[in-house]
């Protein structure tokens, strides 16, 4: 997702799409530090959602009970 919308402050608005038929395999279109950036943002994203989510479902862990 970081990758291809590039949605995050620390990078910017830069798109790099996945292309199916991209000339020479492996080459990528940025270097391997903006890689690092997008794998740590993207880490940072999963992360906040996790704890988005763990924190929903404690909060109405008796409205689930009641439903399960």
């Amino acid at each position: 997702m970081v990758k291809q919308y590039g949605m995050v402050p620390s990078i910017g608005q830069l798109s790099f799409p996945d292309l199916e038929s991209a000339p020479g395999i492996g080459r990528r279109p940025f270097s391997q530090g903006l890689q690092q950036m997008m794998d740590h943002e993207a880490k940072v994203l999963v992360a906040q959602a996790y704890r988005r989510t763990e924190k929903l479902l404690l909060e109405n862990r008796d409205k689930l009970q009641t439903v399960s």
